[in-house]
């Protein structure tokens, strides 16, 4: 309950404050909206992630998670379903994150938290023949679920990776040899895991990488994580959209920004 509070006294002043397209003046940045925030166009693998999603949801199979995460360590079972229902992004993260490789056009993805596959499925099938993805899972038993769900779409460029990110990160990053594009950071809400995995990651950026990180307010520790991450002297630009935060490290980007952002129909009277 406390994180929930927190969530949504943060939320009522980050709408307040949310710009829109219209009102940003950077012609990047209003590429970015349109392309990413803004798009609304369907695509066919979309229909097919979202039934595996059902069917996982109304699956009665129980798993053994390993938990090294915010949880603490240890192990519990837990029902499928309810794994997909909680940890697994929304239709609209995906979309998103979709979209984010459709316009970046990465050839190297990493992502640290694959749970069940979802959003890998939604990362690795914006460019199936042209991008390689290195997705971390600290639970096997997701791993294994994540790894049926790859082969059922046929997307053979990703590599999965089970364990704990302190040990598998970097054999990742080595079997991927090229700098990264593209990272999604989704599988440990401890601001300190956050930050040391940014760090670690940061080494093999370059400048036109993208960093995007989920439940940027999922608690306050999460929350001065990111204000951390805004800071770091070699991020020129952040955008916020309150669940995803993006981080950009363009030097052309003279002055340091930090923009609000929500989709054109949130605030339909900010048109203009």
């Amino acid at each position: 309950m406390t994180n929930f509070l927190f969530r949504l006294r943060r939320f009522a002043g980050f709408y307040r404050a949310a710009l829109t397209r219209y009102q940003l003046h950077s012609p990047f940045v209003f590429e970015w909206a349109v392309s990413v925030l803004d798009d609304r166009r369907w695509y066919y693998p979309f229909r097919d992630i979202e039934a595996l999603r059902a069917k996982m949801k109304a699956s009665p199979t129980v798993i053994e998670l390993e938990d090294f995460g915010a949880r603490g360590p240890g192990r519990r079972k837990a029902r499928l379903a309810r794994i997909v229902d909680r940890s697994a992004v929304s239709p609209a993260m995906g979309r998103m994150l979709f979209r984010t490789v459709n316009w970046l056009r990465p050839t190297t993805i990493l992502e640290l938290g694959a749970s069940s596959g979802i959003s890998t499925m939604y990362l690795a099938s914006a460019a199936a023949q042209s991008v390689r993805v290195a997705s971390l899972e600290g639970s096997l038993a997701l791993t294994q679920v994540a790894e049926v769900n790859l082969t059922v779409l046929r997307l053979g460029n990703v590599q999965l990776y089970g364990g704990p990110f302190d040990q598998v990160l970097e054999p990742a990053l080595q079997a991927l040899g090229a700098p990264l594009d593209l990272v999604f950071f989704d599988g440990d809400h401890r601001g300190d895991a956050t930050l040391r995995y940014f760090e670690k990651c940061l080494a093999r950026a370059h400048d036109r990488s993208v960093f995007v990180f989920d439940d940027l307010y999922w608690s306050a520790d999460m929350a001065e994580a990111w204000a951390r991450i805004k800071q770091h002297p070699k991020v020129t630009l952040t955008l916020d959209t309150f669940h995803l935060g993006f981080v950009f490290f363009n030097p052309d980007f003279k002055e340091k920004q930090h923009l609000q952002v929500v989709p054109a129909r949130w605030k339909p009277w900010k048109v203009f």
